[in-house]
């Protein structure tokens, strides 16, 4: 892979980042309980992306985008979860002792942002989609693809 290959990547790769979507939303809703579950949600959306990472090197990848069902399955599985953690989100809004609204807050962010990764069309699409057109073809192709999917669970924990 050619350093300006490298940047270019880097560049979609930072307004990808920066895009508010549902990690993000993950992250806000249990930054309201403070910093450390904020970043035990961050640490499961990072764990996320390593799997991700692990399934485009795997070529898995490749495999969930030649059976659109099972895309379609992920997809409305991940827009179910989401709409669940909305759910609890305004109950917990709806809560009227401090105590119990911390409670409703707190629970599980690790599990949150893990899931919420792992569901969420964007982080597939960008892996099954984005990185690819980075790669050379050649013998390097899951070092490629290793790099880059590395340099994205970097930027993503520095973000």
């Amino acid at each position: 892979m050619t350093p300006e290959r490298w940047t270019a990547f880097v560049g979609v790769l930072l307004v990808v980042l920066c895009t508010p979507g549902p990690d993000f939303a993950v992250v806000l809703r249990h930054a309201l309980a403070g910093p450390r579950p904020a970043a035990r949600a961050a640490a499961g959306i990072v764990t996320g992306l390593a799997g991700h990472t692990a399934a485009a090197a795997l070529g898995l990848s490749a495999v969930l985008a030649a059976r659109p069902d099972v895309l379609t399955a992920v997809r409305l599985a991940g827009a179910a979860y989401l709409g669940w953690l909305g759910v609890q989100a305004l109950r917990a809004a709806f809560v009227r002792t401090p105590a119990a609204a911390a409670r409703a807050r707190s629970r599980r962010p690790y599990l949150d942002g893990l899931a919420g990764n792992l569901l969420n069309p964007k982080a597939l699409l960008f892996f099954m989609g984005l990185i690819p057109q980075f790669v050379v073809p050649g013998p390097t192709v899951t070092a490629q693809l290793l790099l880059l999917a590395g340099t994205t669970v970097v930027a993503s924990v520095a973000w």
